[in-house]
């Protein structure tokens, strides 16, 4: 929009200097002075008529002083018409001259305003350019962190499902060892309980060899005792053997019972600890996965955290980086354009210098010196020239005193003119436009 404003600027400055032109022109039509027609030669009448010769002489002389005063006249009215002519080809002159000088300017204008375009045009460019480098540097970091999130992510997940299998297995272990201890639990309670019923076998076996053994001694002994008394002995050996019936019944029922309390108190603390494990497990599984899931979230927030602060880290980097590129070059651009200025103004000096000492030379070699002009004379002149060097006036504005001085350098400028100019516009514009120079012979 605004590019759009200064062309309309330019376009509008264009167009009014043109107004001004096609102004000038029709103004310079309406001014030049019509050329007067030449008038026809009058017929000379002769008369016949007879004079005396003194007569005649006197008639001669009167029409020969009339003729005269008529061609001086003549002449009169022809330098009044040059003079006209001169001034209107003195002011279509100076209007062709500002017409020049407008189309320069208009051109050197256009010219200006192309260039600043082009420059403008360039920065845009220089600017979009940097923009999408910069859009392209931020999108390769974006997918960069994007890839490292992506790759943290994995080895995070790898790292969860290693310590998962060996949680597992460490579990199954567990489990395994526990049944393992089980088992040989109920073995060793199954053979501790088999070498109880073996050993009460025995010990059985062993009372009933004893008592076989000394009964057959008392019957071997007392054989001879009456038979009542093996009735009554058989008697009381039938009740002791029911008694002992009785007493093995009754201690393989508490051998039972305390058997069936040890199986039952045994299974009841299984239990129990078959609850507390799993119970254990469960707690386990529980204070694992809470700590697993605080640990995912303290690592997740931390590789966002991680992620966001490299993010920033690069971003200021990225914008340090521009920051001290564009300044780097905007130095070295400065110091580019430093150089470049102070070697076209030395130029320009130097070649203003030369166009001085050449103009110097040129209007002191057209210059005539008046008969009476004293030495050490100088003055002052302002000349205004066309871009070709031509002189289109000159006038003295600081005078040397002596007004024949001053009026013979004005018309050593005139016959001087064209008088060397530089050919850069910028130069011609700042230093010729108009020229101040001093004259000053030797």
């Amino acid at each position: 929009m605004d590019s759009q404003r200064r062309y309309l600027r330019y376009f509008l400055l264009a167009l009014a200097l043109h107004l001004t032109l096609l102004a000038l022109f029709i103004l310079t039509a309406l001014l030049k002075p019509q050329r007067p027609e030449p008038q026809k030669p009058t017929e000379d009448i002769i008369h016949a008529t007879m004079f005396d010769a003194a007569e005649i002489e006197a008639q001669e002389q009167a029409m020969n002083a009339a003729k005269a005063a008529e061609q001086q006249a003549e002449q009169e009215k022809i330098a009044g018409q040059q003079a006209q002519e001169q001034a209107a080809q003195a002011a279509q002159a100076a209007a062709e001259r500002a017409k020049a000088e407008a189309i320069e300017k208009s051109a050197a204008e256009a010219e200006e305003a192309a260039k600043k375009a082009k420059a403008e045009k360039a920065e845009q460019a220089k600017e979009e350019a940097a923009e999408k480098a910069k859009a392209e540097k931020a999108e390769q970091a974006k997918e960069e962190a994007a890839e490292k999130a992506k790759a943290e992510k994995a080895e995070q997940a790898k790292e969860e499902a290693a310590k998962k299998a060996k949680s597992e297995k460490a579990e199954q272990a567990k489990e395994e060892a526990a049944e393992k201890a089980k088992a040989e639990a109920a073995a060793k309670a199954k053979a501790e309980k088999a070498e109880e019923a073996a050993q009460a076998k025995a010990e059985a076996a062993a009372k009933a060899k004893a008592e076989k053994a000394a009964q057959a001694k008392a019957e071997a002994a007392e054989k001879a005792k009456a038979e009542a008394a093996t009735k009554a002995k058989a008697k009381a050996e039938k009740a002791a053997q029911a008694k002992a019936e009785m007493a093995a019944q009754a201690e393989a029922a508490e051998k039972a019972k305390a058997e069936a309390a040890t199986k039952a108190k045994a299974e009841k603390a299984a239990q129990a600890k078959a609850e507390m494990a799993a119970q254990a497990k469960a707690e386990a599984a529980e204070k694992a996965k809470a700590e697993a899931a605080t640990k995912a979230k303290a690592k997740a927030e931390k590789a966002a955290q991680a992620k966001a602060e490299a993010a920033a880290k690069a971003k200021a980097e990225a914008a340090e980086k521009a920051k001290a590129e564009a300044a780097a070059k905007a130095k070295a651009e400065a110091a580019e354009k430093a150089k470049a200025e102070a070697a076209a103004k030395a130029k320009a000096d130097a070649e203003l210098a030369e166009l001085i000492k050449k103009l110097q030379r040129k209007v002191e070699g057209s210059w005539i010196r008046p008969p009476d002009a004293s030495q050490g004379l100088h003055c002052t002149i302002l000349v205004r020239l066309t871009s070709d060097g031509t002189v289109i006036d000159a006038e003295v504005i600081q005078s040397s005193g002596d007004e024949m001085f001053d009026n013979s350098a004005i018309n050593a400028v005139n016959r001087a003119s064209p008088l060397p100019v530089p050919k850069d516009k910028e130069l011609f514009a700042q230093k010729f436009r108009p020229l101040r120079f001093k004259f000053n012979p030797r």
